[in-house]
Protein backbone atom coordinates (compact mmCIF):
# COMPACT_ATOMS: atom_id res chain seq x y z
CA UNK A 1 0.00 0.00 0.00
CA UNK A 2 2.48 2.11 0.91
CA UNK A 3 4.64 1.61 -2.30
CA UNK A 4 1.02 2.49 -4.27
CA UNK A 5 1.52 6.19 -1.82
CA UNK A 6 5.03 6.94 -3.16
CA UNK A 7 4.91 6.20 -7.10
CA UNK A 8 1.02 8.17 -6.66
CA UNK A 9 3.61 11.08 -4.58
CA UNK A 10 5.93 10.82 -7.67
CA UNK A 11 3.39 11.24 -10.22
CA UNK A 12 1.49 14.15 -8.72
CA UNK A 13 4.69 15.88 -7.79
CA UNK A 14 5.43 15.86 -11.55
CA UNK A 15 2.16 16.94 -12.74
CA UNK A 16 0.45 20.10 -12.85
CA UNK A 17 -3.14 20.83 -11.97
CA UNK A 18 -5.57 19.50 -14.87
CA UNK A 19 -9.38 20.75 -15.82
CA UNK A 20 -10.61 16.75 -16.26
CA UNK A 21 -13.98 17.76 -17.30
CA UNK A 22 -14.19 18.99 -20.91
CA UNK A 23 -16.54 22.37 -20.87
CA UNK A 24 -18.59 21.01 -23.66
CA UNK A 25 -21.34 24.04 -25.09
CA UNK A 26 -24.10 21.43 -24.18
CA UNK A 27 -22.35 21.81 -20.22
CA UNK A 28 -22.15 25.45 -20.86
CA UNK A 29 -25.82 26.18 -21.76
CA UNK A 30 -27.15 24.78 -18.44
CA UNK A 31 -25.74 27.55 -16.85
CA UNK A 32 -28.47 29.74 -19.02
CA UNK A 33 -30.77 31.84 -16.94
CA UNK A 34 -30.28 32.22 -12.96
CA UNK A 35 -28.30 34.59 -10.95
CA UNK A 36 -29.20 33.01 -7.95
CA UNK A 37 -27.71 29.71 -6.34
CA UNK A 38 -26.81 27.98 -3.12
CA UNK A 39 -23.06 26.85 -2.06
CA UNK A 40 -22.42 23.74 -0.41
CA UNK A 41 -18.66 23.16 0.37
CA UNK A 42 -18.19 19.47 1.76
CA UNK A 43 -16.65 18.50 4.68
CA UNK A 44 -12.61 18.20 4.98
CA UNK A 45 -10.73 15.00 5.92
CA UNK A 46 -9.73 15.72 9.68
CA UNK A 47 -5.47 15.43 8.54
CA UNK A 48 -6.22 18.10 6.03
CA UNK A 49 -7.89 20.83 8.37
CA UNK A 50 -4.97 19.78 10.92
CA UNK A 51 -2.52 21.01 8.36
CA UNK A 52 -4.13 24.28 8.35
CA UNK A 53 -7.34 24.75 5.63
CA UNK A 54 -10.63 24.91 6.42
CA UNK A 55 -13.87 24.56 5.11
CA UNK A 56 -15.56 27.78 6.67
CA UNK A 57 -12.39 29.47 4.48
CA UNK A 58 -13.31 27.47 1.37
CA UNK A 59 -16.98 28.42 1.76
CA UNK A 60 -15.93 31.98 2.79
CA UNK A 61 -14.03 32.26 -0.40
CA UNK A 62 -16.14 30.71 -3.02
CA UNK A 63 -19.18 32.93 -1.81
CA UNK A 64 -17.52 35.90 -1.77
CA UNK A 65 -16.23 35.49 -5.45
CA UNK A 66 -19.66 34.69 -6.35
CA UNK A 67 -21.10 37.80 -5.03
CA UNK A 68 -18.10 39.93 -6.50
CA UNK A 69 -19.21 38.72 -9.84
CA UNK A 70 -23.31 39.36 -9.24
CA UNK A 71 -24.38 36.42 -8.20
CA UNK A 72 -26.91 36.48 -5.14
CA UNK A 73 -25.72 33.80 -2.96
CA UNK A 74 -28.01 32.12 -0.37
CA UNK A 75 -27.98 30.02 2.68
CA UNK A 76 -28.45 26.74 2.88
CA UNK A 77 -31.72 26.45 4.54
CA UNK A 78 -33.22 28.95 2.15
CA UNK A 79 -35.48 28.31 -1.00
CA UNK A 80 -33.89 28.88 -4.45
CA UNK A 81 -36.70 28.73 -6.94
CA UNK A 82 -34.87 27.83 -9.84
CA UNK A 83 -32.66 24.98 -7.44
CA UNK A 84 -29.04 25.59 -8.60
CA UNK A 85 -26.33 24.33 -6.14
CA UNK A 86 -22.78 24.58 -7.42
CA UNK A 87 -21.14 21.71 -4.66
CA UNK A 88 -17.26 21.84 -3.79
CA UNK A 89 -15.75 18.72 -2.79
CA UNK A 90 -12.02 18.16 -1.30
CA UNK A 91 -10.77 15.22 -1.43
CA UNK A 92 -7.31 14.50 0.07
CA UNK A 93 -5.29 11.51 0.95
CA UNK A 94 -1.73 11.57 3.01
CA UNK A 95 0.50 10.54 0.37
CA UNK A 96 3.33 9.62 3.09
CA UNK A 97 5.86 12.04 2.10
CA UNK A 98 5.18 15.30 3.94
CA UNK A 99 1.80 16.26 1.50
CA UNK A 100 -1.27 15.56 0.55
CA UNK A 101 -2.98 13.73 -3.07
CA UNK A 102 -5.74 16.28 -3.70
CA UNK A 103 -8.92 16.20 -6.04
CA UNK A 104 -10.98 19.53 -6.64
CA UNK A 105 -14.55 19.36 -7.77
CA UNK A 106 -16.93 22.15 -8.33
CA UNK A 107 -19.94 21.39 -9.79
CA UNK A 108 -23.46 22.83 -10.92
CA UNK A 109 -26.72 20.73 -9.58
CA UNK A 110 -30.16 21.23 -11.07
CA UNK A 111 -33.28 19.47 -11.13
CA UNK A 112 -33.41 18.07 -14.77
CA UNK A 113 -36.46 16.58 -16.52
CA UNK A 114 -36.74 13.44 -18.43
CA UNK A 115 -37.18 13.74 -22.33
CA UNK A 116 -38.78 10.59 -22.82
CA UNK A 117 -40.90 11.11 -19.86
CA UNK A 118 -41.61 14.62 -18.08
CA UNK A 119 -43.46 13.76 -15.45
CA UNK A 120 -40.17 12.18 -14.10
CA UNK A 121 -38.02 14.82 -12.68
CA UNK A 122 -34.44 13.95 -10.73
CA UNK A 123 -31.54 16.39 -9.49
CA UNK A 124 -28.12 16.16 -11.67
CA UNK A 125 -24.71 17.36 -12.20
CA UNK A 126 -25.37 19.77 -15.30
CA UNK A 127 -21.83 21.32 -14.96
CA UNK A 128 -18.47 20.18 -13.74
CA UNK A 129 -14.93 21.74 -13.20
CA UNK A 130 -11.80 18.92 -11.91
CA UNK A 131 -8.86 19.52 -10.40
CA UNK A 132 -6.10 16.67 -9.42
CA UNK A 133 -3.18 18.66 -7.83
CA UNK A 134 -0.12 17.16 -5.01
CA UNK A 135 0.93 19.75 -2.09
CA UNK A 136 3.14 19.69 0.61
CA UNK A 137 1.14 20.06 4.19
CA UNK A 138 3.34 23.48 4.77
CA UNK A 139 1.75 24.96 1.58
CA UNK A 140 -1.71 23.64 2.27
CA UNK A 141 -3.59 27.06 1.40
CA UNK A 142 -2.26 26.50 -1.91
CA UNK A 143 -5.47 24.37 -2.22
CA UNK A 144 -7.92 27.61 -2.19
CA UNK A 145 -6.34 28.80 -5.29
CA UNK A 146 -7.18 25.87 -7.23
CA UNK A 147 -10.60 26.07 -6.06
CA UNK A 148 -10.76 30.34 -7.15
CA UNK A 149 -9.39 29.06 -10.92
CA UNK A 150 -12.29 26.82 -10.58
CA UNK A 151 -14.57 29.76 -9.73
CA UNK A 152 -13.29 31.59 -12.22
CA UNK A 153 -13.84 28.51 -14.94
CA UNK A 154 -17.18 28.87 -13.44
CA UNK A 155 -18.11 32.16 -13.95
CA UNK A 156 -16.41 32.42 -17.05
CA UNK A 157 -18.93 29.94 -18.33
CA UNK A 158 -21.54 31.31 -17.21
CA UNK A 159 -21.31 34.89 -19.03
CA UNK A 160 -20.28 32.66 -21.99
CA UNK A 161 -23.89 30.64 -21.33
CA UNK A 162 -26.19 34.37 -20.04
CA UNK A 163 -23.71 36.68 -23.01
CA UNK A 164 -27.05 36.56 -25.44
CA UNK A 165 -29.66 37.52 -22.48
CA UNK A 166 -27.26 40.20 -21.41
CA UNK A 167 -27.12 41.64 -24.86
CA UNK A 168 -30.95 42.05 -24.86
CA UNK A 169 -31.16 43.16 -21.31
CA UNK A 170 -29.19 46.08 -22.20
CA UNK A 171 -30.70 46.76 -26.20
CA UNK A 172 -34.36 47.86 -25.34
CA UNK A 173 -36.61 45.99 -28.03
CA UNK A 174 -38.62 47.64 -30.64
CA UNK A 175 -41.40 47.95 -28.58
CA UNK A 176 -40.47 50.12 -25.76
CA UNK A 177 -37.52 52.53 -27.81
CA UNK A 178 -39.03 56.46 -28.20
CA UNK A 179 -40.14 56.83 -31.67
CA UNK A 180 -38.80 59.99 -33.41
CA UNK A 181 -40.04 63.12 -33.37
CA UNK A 182 -40.92 64.47 -36.40
CA UNK A 183 -42.19 67.69 -37.60
CA UNK A 184 -46.12 67.82 -38.81
CA UNK A 185 -48.37 70.64 -39.97
CA UNK A 186 -51.86 71.12 -39.51
CA UNK A 187 -54.18 72.47 -42.20
CA UNK A 188 -54.62 75.80 -41.80
CA UNK A 189 -51.69 76.65 -39.07
CA UNK A 190 -48.32 77.70 -40.02
CA UNK A 191 -46.65 76.65 -37.05
CA UNK A 192 -45.12 72.94 -36.72
CA UNK A 193 -45.95 70.88 -34.48
CA UNK A 194 -43.83 68.03 -33.08
CA UNK A 195 -46.12 65.32 -32.05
Amino acid sequence: MKKYFYILAVVLAFATPSKVFSQTNSAIKTLRGFDTLKVEVEPLAPDLEKAGITKEQIQTDVETKLRRAGFKVKKLNETVAPYVMLHVNVNSIDNGVGGFAVSVTSSINQFVILDRDKSISSLATTWESKSIVSVIKEKVQGIRNFINLQMDIFINSHLKANASTQKQSTNLPPAYTTPPLVPTTKKGRKNAKLS
